[in-house]
Parts: C-alpha cells; structure tokens; sequence
C-alpha cells in the first residue's frame, strides 16, 4: 500500500512538473487585458523549421515573443499551434491580413465573447478609466 502511495505521489510531482504556462511581456496570455491582440511569426532557431511568435496588444515598446515560465521564447511547429495555444487561453481568429511589403501574415484574435443560451453575444461592459471587465 505504501508503495503504491509513493508511486502515486511521484506520478503527481512529476506532472505538475511539465505543465508550461506561456507569458508576453511577463504577463500570463490569459490574464492579458485587451479585448483584441495581434500576433505574427518569426523565423525561429537557426537550422530549424520551428518559428517564435511576437505579440502586440497594445503594450508599447518592443513587441515581445511568447515566453515559457523561465522567460525563455517559445518555438512552435507552426502558426496552427499558436492559434490553438491561443484559444485555450480565451482568444479566436477575427482576422489575417497579408502585407504587401514583405508578405508576412498577421493574425488579428479578438477574446472570446460568452454566449448565452439563445446564441446572442454578451456585452463586455469596460469603465474605461480602468480599462478592466
């Protein structure tokens, strides 16, 4: 029974161990405070196909990668692996615009509005001194 306890504890301390939370700007991406985020991707590591992906909320200053718990940058295999990361954090596709210049790709997400048994949308009611829900 005891080992069986001991196993079990060790299982647990080993899974919390590999839970990765994602930050921009050292802000957890579910706790960012806007209603509307723009992300694109740059090449990532050298020798690899991965890319890092910065982010633009509205922050000011230079626009950060998506970091991991150590404030290391990110790779993902592909911007579909950043939309999801980033609807599980509360965020949707609105929309992607192409640039001319470079043609580089930008998503445009927009968090996710609660809906309500009649497939209305929610307001978010903002007070805009404050800028919080």
């Amino acid at each position: 029974m005891k080992s069986k306890l001991f196993l079990l504890t060790l299982f647990l301390i080993g899974s919390v161990s590999f839970v990765e939370a994602q930050y921009v700007n050292e802000v957890a991406i579910s706790d960012i405070d806007a209603d509307y985020v723009m992300i694109w991707s740059d090449s990532g590591p050298i020798l690899t196909s991965k890319i890092t992906v910065r982010v633009d909320y509205g922050q000011g200053g230079r626009t950060p990668q998506i970091t991991d718990e150590r404030r290391r940058p990110m790779s993902f295999n592909g911007m579909l692996a950043v939309l999801n990361l980033m609807s599980r954090n509360g965020f949707e596709l609105f929309e992607i615009m192409r640039s001319e210049k470079d043609n580089r790709e930008f998503f445009l997400l927009r968090r996710k509005n609660s809906f309500s048994g009649n497939g209305s949308r929610d307001a978010v009611d903002y007070d805009t001194n404050v800028r919080s829900r």
